[in-house]
């Protein structure tokens, strides 16, 4: 992620995270790697995102994590969040950091095309969502040179996963022998025909209104 920032841009951005919660991970990558002079807009709901079953005690249910205390810390996120951005801010103040709270269902429209150089989705994992991201991402994206990316794709689309996924739309992840994220597994797939990934994070370049797995491939970001 780190290697994708810097090289995929030699000078000052407009960045968009949709998915901030905590505010660190990502969102520092960002913020450190970015180029001077760059507008990053950190877009989260900060609020409860679980389903019923993705709580449920079944066979997918009830993953590594618990559900229930993920989302009583809606608000913790978010001022955790903030302070960060705070902090930033006053380390090394170059550039220009945005905190919108809110669905992003709701904010994306509001952009206009093309106003984004970047953009990152890490936001609720369920098919509807991460498919809605995709589709505003796609409109939104610079189509001249731009990228989209996100996280949670573990494993490369497969018709066995894609199927199974379709069966569990409102799952935020599979756990079991599987072990991913159907949702954005199935969006991914829908949306684009091949991206790169890395350790669940892909990306894809948008160049002259074409997205592109072959730019800014893996080995392109792992080469000295």
């Amino acid at each position: 992620m780190s290697a994708l920032a810097r090289k995929a841009f030699k000078s000052s951005i407009r960045a968009l995270e949709i998915g901030v919660w905590y505010g660190g991970g990502s969102t520092n990558i960002w913020l450190e790697n970015f180029m001077p002079g760059s507008d990053i807009v950190l877009l989260d709901a900060w609020r409860p995102y679980a389903s019923s079953a993705d709580v449920a005690r079944d066979e997918f249910g009830a993953a590594n994590w618990d559900y229930a205390k993920m989302d009583s810390l809606s608000s913790e996120a978010f001022m955790s969040a903030f302070l960060n951005v705070r902090r930033f801010e006053n380390d090394a103040d170059d550039k220009n950091v945005s905190l919108i709270r809110g669905k992003s269902s709701a904010i994306l429209p509001m952009f206009r095309d093309d106003s984004f150089d970047f953009i990152y989705i890490d936001a609720d994992h369920k098919y509807d969502s991460v498919k809605a991201d995709i589709v505003n991402a796609k409109r939104l994206v610079n189509k001249k040179y731009g990228i989209i990316c996100g996280d949670d794709l573990e494993k490369f689309p497969t018709e066995e996963l894609l199927e199974l996924a379709r069966k569990y739309k409102d799952r935020d992840y599979i756990k079991g022998e599987y072990r991913y994220h159907p949702g954005v597994c199935l969006a991914v797939s829908e949306e684009f025909e091949s991206v790169n990934m890395s350790d669940g994070f892909w990306w894809v370049v948008c160049r002259n209104g074409e997205f592109l797995s072959d730019d800014l491939s893996l080995e392109y970001l792992q080469a000295d």
